[in-house]
């Protein structure tokens, strides 16, 4: 009899789901009344699944959604998506997989950006999709591509200074399905006991946010972090020092240091910029890695080595190999983790053209916010190869901003002014594009 009634019960559930609209659809009177569009959306709808229609006048506080899979905001000014957004948090939080999906048009980027930002601050996003299209048309086109569920959050909520108290919060998005992924992906090391991971990706592609996303997650010592760039004088004693500590008097007139690795105790230590990891950095590292291990500069007694090490580099793991013994590169031992790049992430991409328009807004007294960027100096941005990945997205932004207010005139940049901020900071061709990482 249990198993009839569960046989039951699952069937019933399944034929409930399947007669569940898919889609519902928030979009101004004018659109809802278009049937072309209407048709269209119905062409997207899968075998006994159903679309629903809805006004954007029934978008409000305490306002639920019906159980369906997605619900798409058509164009709709994003300071009215509080409720909606809050809708499907509850409803994801009851445990039903609805994602929504924010469409917005090049010339809503701003207000995008600020809301993004709202909700951020607030710790709520979650469940949530990016679409930028310049009319409904467009959104038709590039649907199909969003209709996929979101599984994690959309935010990494960090401190600006990471080993600063007190310091100010703030967020790193997760838009695209190919970071998402990768956000699982670090999860499930930090979880499952992978203490040594080297995350490889582009310059300016968020890697030491990635790496707080693993602390988070780890959820226990502290968070310390070491660039080899500008801390390695190549001296051993000293790279001894900066990551093991050292005692009292072991330099003339010293005091005792708390290195990297005691003072992250079972946290993460960080290690930036790690294709400088030759020579000494390699020797200490050995030391220490070779029996969990190490000891302090002129201590008479080794220490257990309780943190995980992320390391971080911007090089291809072809460079990487290239650069030191392999036989002491294998000692390392870590498992690696692939950032993808900027230019095949669009709702990323997305989300940083929209909050940094709005943090660059916020800015302006005697000229005019900008409220987004016109669609040929869209296509341009979505086209870009950002070598230089979210840093050099945010530069060419920043110039283009100052061209735009000293020509004034419109509330849009425009393509020549992201074109001249392109050739300033994110050249076609230079032979430092050879040795980063790819992915």
């Amino acid at each position: 009899m249990f198993g009839i009634t569960r046989k039951t019960d699952v069937k019933a559930l399944a034929m409930e789901r399947a007669n569940a609209p898919y889609l519902q659809v928030y979009a101004s009177d004018f659109h809802i009344r278009d049937p072309e569009l209407e048709q269209g959306l119905a062409t997207l709808m899968p075998n006994g699944r159903q679309l629903r229609l809805s006004d954007a006048a029934e978008l409000g506080p305490q306002m639920k959604v019906a159980d369906v899979d997605f619900v798409l905001s058509l164009l709709i000014a994003p300071s009215l998506l509080d409720g909606l957004s809050d809708a499907v948090l509850a409803a994801r939080a009851a445990g039903r997989p609805t994602t929504l999906i924010v469409a917005v048009t090049p010339g809503q980027l701003t207000a995008l950006g600020q809301w993004l930002n709202k909700r951020g601050n607030e710790n709520k996003l979650a469940g949530m999709r990016l679409l930028l299209a310049p009319n409904a048309e467009s959104v038709l086109r590039q649907l199909p591509q969003r209709l996929t569920p979101v599984v994690e959050e959309n935010l990494i909520r960090m401190p600006i200074s990471t080993e600063v108290e007190n310091s100010p919060m703030r967020n790193f998005y997760v838009f695209s399905p190919e970071l998402q992924a990768l956000v699982a992906r670090i999860r499930a090391y930090a979880t499952n006991g992978i203490n040594r991971t080297y995350l490889l990706g582009g310059p300016g592609s968020g890697k030491t946010s990635l790496s707080y996303y693993y602390y988070l997650t780890r959820n226990r010592g502290r968070f310390v972090s070491v660039n080899l760039a500008a801390e390695n004088t190549g001296d051993k004693a000293a790279v001894k020092s900066l990551l093991c500590g050292h005692v009292s008097g072991a330099f003339p007139g010293a005091g005792s240091r708390t290195g990297a690795f005691t003072h992250a105790r079972d946290g993460v230590c960080f290690i930036d910029e790690s294709h400088g990891i030759t020579g000494p950095v390699m020797e200490v590292l050995m030391e220490a890695f070779d029996n969990g291990q190490y000891l302090p500069f002129g201590a008479s007694a080794k220490q257990s080595l309780e943190c995980a090490i992320v390391f971080a580099t911007n090089r291809s793991w072809e460079t990487l190999q290239n650069s030191v013994n392999i036989d002491e590169f294998t000692r390392i031992g870590a498992a690696t983790l692939s950032v993808p790049e900027l230019h095949k992430r669009e709702e990323d991409m997305i989300a940083v053209v929209a909050t940094t328009l709005a943090r660059m807004a916020e800015r302006c007294t005697t000229w005019a916010q900008p409220k987004g960027v016109s669609e040929d100096a869209w296509s341009r941005i979505r086209n870009c190869r950002w070598h230089g990945n979210i840093r050099a997205l945010v530069r060419v932004l920043e110039s283009a901003f100052v061209d735009y207010g000293v020509r004034g005139g419109d509330t849009l940049l425009q393509l020549d002014e992201i074109d001249a901020g392109i050739k300033l900071w994110e050249p076609a061709n230079h032979h430092s594009h050879q040795i980063y990482a790819v992915a």
